[in-house]
């Protein structure tokens, strides 16, 4: 390990190519099986996390896939890919941690908007981007321009538009976010601020929080370490969805849509994985074959656009 691994968006051998088919199957298997359990044992609706699995399981990730056909990542090494993501699974419990408790402090303290919204972005910041990163440049000796790399090629630029434009359409067709919006009777001058102080505001709070810790650190290494960049976006938004599971289960305020108000461990757990850890597939596709830190910020800020624009907008007071 002692010479930079470089790390390639292709499987290099047979065997790595059945590492990630493997990976893909078994996570296939779990999730069927864990959304007959929760069908079975809590009488779970199917709808929503089948229609999820189609949409963004597959839809989306077919045309990441096909978007980012030969196109030229950007230059991306790992040094150590075993002791890396050591160090990164180890700092995996005080991630849980803080996204299950974390926060609760900061509800008591702060009370007053955009003061709360505020310090929670930089507790976010602090966690899963400043810690990670200095982490990194202490024990392996990286720069934040190593760790992110970040371009604008005209093929990248054309992925993010591309993948952005079908974020927003579904977001504008199947969710509330879009109607929400007309019903406000927004006027004309609040939309034009509006739209892009919520997209800069959730590039930080979503996407370079999101993306660097999970996506860049992370996935990044399980590939290495699997030599399957298939692998790494299945065990990754795997450890991205369970991740969730414990707030899910003892922060009953705040359960999802679907869930019982004090859901179950296993509801909690099923949860995670069925809906949750689908999500993260096709922008785990978008960084393993860009290696692109600013496309994946991007696109992850635009699917969030729609439906956050007046809760943003509110908790900022910059709307009543």
């Amino acid at each position: 390990m002692g010479s930079a691994h470089i790390v390639s968006m292709r499987e290099g051998t047979r065997g790595s190519r059945y590492i990630g088919i493997a990976l893909l199957a078994g996570y296939l298997a779990l999730y069927g099986a864990m959304l007959f359990t929760m069908r079975r044992v809590g009488n779970f609706d199917v709808t929503e996390p089948l229609l999820v699995l189609t949409i963004l399981g597959f839809g989306f990730t077919l045309v990441a896939w096909l978007l980012t056909i030969r196109i030229k990542p950007l230059e991306y090494s790992i040094k150590a890919p075993q002791r890396e993501l050591a160090v990164i699974i180890a700092y995996l419990a005080p991630v849980i941690a803080f996204i299950t408790w974390g926060l609760g402090p900061l509800r008591g303290y702060v009370l007053t908007e955009p003061a709360h919204s505020i310090a929670i972005l930089v507790a976010k910041l602090i966690v899963l981007v400043v810690i990670p990163a200095i982490l990194m440049r202490v024990l392996f000796g990286y720069s934040f321009r190593e760790l992110a790399p970040m371009a604008a090629p005209t093929r990248h630029v054309l992925v993010a538009l591309g993948m952005s434009g079908l974020l927003l359409a579904f977001q504008a067709v199947l969710g509330r976010g879009l109607r929400d919006i007309a019903s406000a009777h927004l006027p004309a001058s609040t939309l034009a601020f509006g739209f892009p102080l919520v997209f800069l505001w959730l590039a930080l709070e979503a996407g370079v929080v999101e993306e660097f810790f999970f996506r860049v650190l992370l996935q990044s290494r399980l590939s290495a370490v699997f030599k399957s960049e298939l692998g790494g976006i299945v065990l990754m938004s795997l450890i991205f969805g369970l991740a969730h599971a414990p707030g899910l289960y003892l922060r009953t305020g705040l359960t999802q849509e679907g869930l019982p108000p004090h859901p179950s461990l296993l509801m909690a757990v099923g949860y995670s994985i069925v809906i949750i850890s689908v999500a993260g597939f096709f922008v785990g596709l978008l960084w393993a074959r860009t290696r692109n830190f600013a496309l994946v910020v991007v696109v992850h800020a635009m699917g969030d656009l729609l439906p956050n624009l007046l809760p943003t907008l509110r908790s900022l007071r910059l709307l009543g």
